[in-house]
């Protein structure tokens, strides 16, 4: 018997096939509805549960199974937990480097300014900005750059980035699921987040600002 085989027959006796199917089903509509959304938030939503769902399946299809071909579930396991450590890990890490080596402080105007919770101001001449977990780093060079309805708009964009972290892993889930959502398929869902909130010429007049500052560099 192959493993494809030991699979279907594991399957279709295991106690556990209906809450195997049932899942399978929610998975696959979360797909679709991810697919075909226009709206940024709701289509970051369907590729959450769509992402949990799939990871509440691998131990149900664990427990189904009794072939001893299926070897590869452990090592994924053993795999996930590794995963998820770094995952959990990597962003401390590296706010404790920035602190390090630029130092930062927290901004209260720029937090009301787009209704976020942490905004800090990192002491860098570059104009840089970027969301590590739920909080928003920008740099004084990027202050410096930007008129107050850009810096808004900019902002807007790392807020949905925040959204997306608030929604647990979101985005690195796929290390866990291997479901593809692309960096660039999430920055074109902020930018029109963002486009929302602000409007698209504020952001539009951001990025060549920002463009040409390194293109001068």
């Amino acid at each position: 018997m192959n493993s494809i085989e030991c699979t279907i027959i594991c399957l279709k006796t295991s106690p556990l096939f209906i809450p195997t199917v049932l899942v399978s089903m929610g998975f696959l509509i979360s797909v679709i509805g991810y697919l075909i959304t226009k709206n940024s938030l709701i289509g970051l939503r369907f590729y959450w549960f769509a992402n949990i769902l799939a990871l509440i399946n691998a131990p149900i299809l664990f427990f189904s199974m009794s072939c001893d071909m299926l070897w590869f579930m452990k090592v994924y396991f053993i795999y996930a937990l590794v995963a998820i450590s770094v995952l959990l890990l990597s962003p401390m890490i590296y706010k404790f480097y920035l602190g390090r080596v630029y130092g930062y402080e927290e901004d209260e105007e720029l937090e009301r300014l787009v209704d976020v919770e942490k905004v800090y101001v990192l002491n860098s001449a570059l104009p840089k900005v970027f969301t590590l977990g739920r909080e928003i780093f920008i740099s004084t060079g990027m202050l410096d750059l930007l008129d107050n309805k850009e810096l808004k708009a900019v902002l807007a964009h790392e807020k949905f980035h925040v959204i997306q972290n608030a929604t647990p892993l979101v985005g690195r889930l796929k290390i866990l699921t291997f479901l593809p959502i692309s960096s660039e398929k999430l920055e074109n869902m902020a930018d029109d987040y963002a486009a929302r909130v602000v409007g698209k010429e504020p952001l539009k007049m951001a990025k060549r600002k920002i463009t040409e500052f390194y293109m001068s560099e």
